[in-house]
């Protein structure tokens, strides 16, 4: 499941190495880190003298929290549950996503589904193959991943014979949430992160600017559709546009259905999130693209997560809760 946020545009360029920088307006530092198959860059602004310490700290549990999450990490919490089908002794990183993965679940009726590991996978096969799933495979994948997973006294299980659980679609939220706690604990004014598929501020930029988010056009690399003022929380957008397969001439994006284990086809191209946690933001970005405009509206009007959206349909049009600060 495939999230990503490609431009994050404010009032300055951004810079591609650490540097102490200066807009004339804003001074800051930042600095670039490519961990959870992601580049994640952190900018600190104003002259802060431990900016360096705080870079290397970020770093540091940002590795920390990859080695419990990764599907590809072989000693990882996740590779040990889909190897053995239950594993104990888990990290406090992985428990806390684990939690909050199983609640988004079931609250959105299975259409954020962290066990349909297998499923990407016969995705993947079918890009390098240029051969679609086989229809038996994938229903049989499909039954086994709906089955989810049980997490009881610190054990996680995967109830489902042959699936895999990948929490790809959640990990990175959850990771800007860890970064947002240490830089509010370590008292830094004021500052930008940007993950691949989530984006969040804390604090101020200084000289009473708002933060300015502007969210990618999902049909024009070069374009928005709009941007958001000093949005609060974290920011996570879901989709059906960059990372695809090919099979034959046709494009399939890898945000897939847990009905039908295709690509979604619900009527959207893209899903912008906002929510106080970003573990939550995360897997809602993928579940509203999957789940459609109306249904992620219904979502929300129950009050089940607070958040707030920004839907942009197939056709381009765009629409925004009434909570959020978004001009198009």
């Amino acid at each position: 499941m495939i999230k990503k946020i490609i431009c994050v545009l404010l009032s300055v360029i951004l810079c591609f190495s650490f540097a102490a920088c200066s807009s004339g307006k804003n001074d800051y530092s930042e600095k670039h880190f490519f961990v959870m198959d992601t580049l994640f860059t952190l900018r600190i602004y104003g002259e802060d003298p431990d900016a360096q310490t705080h870079f290397v700290r970020v770093n540091e549990l940002l590795c920390e929290i990859e080695s419990v999450l990764s599907r590809t990490v072989e000693a990882s919490d996740v590779s040990r549950i889909n190897k053995a089908r239950t594993a104990s002794e888990l990290s406090p990183h992985t428990i806390a996503v684990l939690s909050a993965a199983y609640e988004v679940m079931h609250l959105t009726d299975g259409a954020y589904l962290p066990t349909m590991g297998a499923i990407s996978d016969l995705w993947r096969i079918a890009g390098e193959t240029n051969t679609l799933p086989d229809n038996t495979q994938l229903a049989i994948a499909l039954t086994e991943a709906k089955k989810g997973f049980r997490l009881e006294d610190g054990v996680c299980t995967l109830l489902g014979e042959g699936s895999l659980l990948d929490l790809g679609g959640i990990g990175k939220g959850y990771a800007a949430d860890c970064v947002l706690a240490y830089l509010k604990q370590a008292n830094v004014k004021g500052a930008l992160l940007s993950f691949g598929s989530s984006v969040a501020t804390i604090g101020e930029k200084g000289n009473d600017e708002p933060f300015l988010i502007s969210l990618r056009h999902p049909r024009d690399p070069n374009g928005t559709v709009g941007t958001l003022k000093n949005p609060k929380g974290v920011l996570s957008v879901s989709g059906d546009y960059e990372r695809y397969v090919t099979v034959g001439e046709t494009r399939y994006h890898h945000i897939l259905d847990p009905e039908s284990g295709y690509p979604t086809d619900s009527g959207l191209a893209s899903v912008a999130v906002l929510c106080e946690q970003g573990v939550y933001s995360d897997a809602l970005s993928t579940a509203f693209l999957v789940m459609g405009k109306d249904r992620a509206e219904a979502f929300l009007a129950s009050g089940k997560i607070v958040a707030d959206a920004v839907f942009v349909s197939t056709d381009g049009e765009r629409c925004a809760t009434p909570n959020i600060l978004f001009e198009e």
